[in-house]
């Protein structure tokens, strides 16, 4: 099993590319409680909120993007 961060990155960024629902974490053999939690604010029926729950999880992989390139 991919780590919790690995699984919501993934998530996101499938979500920010065009994919929904099951499709979202489709390829990953066991998402984690915290990867279905993500998909499920992805899902909510508020435009608002879901674009504040990709949005939170959009900063995260790009903060540990920036963090790694600094090495």
């Amino acid at each position: 099993m991919r780590s919790p961060a690995f699984q919501r990155a993934f998530a996101a960024m499938s979500y920010f590319v065009g994919r929904r629902g099951d499709a979202l974490l489709a390829p990953l053999p066991e998402p984690g409680a915290e990867a279905l939690a993500l998909v499920e604010h992805l899902a909510h029926p508020d435009r608002a909120k879901r674009a504040e729950a990709l949005a939170a999880e959009l900063t995260r992989v790009y903060a540990e993007l920036e963090r790694r390139s600094y090495r």
